[in-house]
């Protein structure tokens, strides 16, 4: 027996844009050096150097999702692109609590430890809304693919990581770790949506491969 639920455009921006979120703020203190205090990472900074990596990439999330303008103010609303602090419980919650909450979260080995982590999960977070978002508003794995995949290259460069070897990795993440949850019978997603999944699947691995 399958289940359909209605998902709204709103949702399906706010679960790219989370991630998208965390890639900036992993990024910012990446590129700042974990033996640097996290209160001096600028994220003002970061993203103007970064400008056209982030643009690019919003304008593809946009067209995959074909959200309209109130969807894409989420990310202003959000607040990530402009200056805040970036703190380590927000690098801890980033990197799905590979530490232990303590005094010693600011230590260089514990953000180190988060910022890798993190990156991780949040890149494959990023693959796998981007996918829903697609599959969601009925796009074409063979024209949304090629953007899904500049969307990963240009957030691993966001990290400061090879950005192909990034993209191919975070694939297989997310085939292993996401997919499944999808496509076995026992998750009652219909036969249909199963089928659209495996064509995105099997397009982006084409293109990462």
């Amino acid at each position: 027996m399958s289940q359909s639920f209605e998902v709204t455009e709103e949702s399906l921006g706010r679960e790219i844009f989370g991630p998208l979120g965390g890639i900036v703020e992993l990024g910012a203190a990446t590129e700042a050096g974990a033996d640097n205090p996290l209160r001096s990472v600028s994220v003002t900074d970061f993203v103007g150097r970064h400008q056209k990596e982030l643009n690019e990439t919003i304008i593809e999330i946009q067209r995959i999702g074909n959200f309209d303008s109130t969807t894409m103010a989420i990310i202003g609303e959000l607040g990530w692109n402009q200056s805040h602090e970036i703190t380590a419980p927000s690098l801890l919650l980033w990197s799905g609590g590979i530490e232990e909450f303590s005094p010693q979260l600011e230590k260089a080995s514990s953000v180190q430890r988060m910022l890798r982590a993190g990156s991780d999960l949040q890149m494959t977070r990023l693959l796998h809304a981007l996918v829903g978002a697609a599959v969601a508003r009925n796009q074409i794995a063979a024209e949304s693919c090629p953007m899904i995949a500049r969307i990963l290259k240009n957030a691993a460069t966001l990290l400061g990581i090879d950005h192909d070897d990034a993209a191919q990795f975070t694939f297989r993440m997310w085939r292993t770790a996401f997919l499944p949850g999808i496509l076995m019978p026992s998750t009652h997603v219909s036969a249909t949506t199963r089928k659209v999944y495996r064509e995105f699947a099997h397009e982006l691995e084409d293109i990462l491969s």
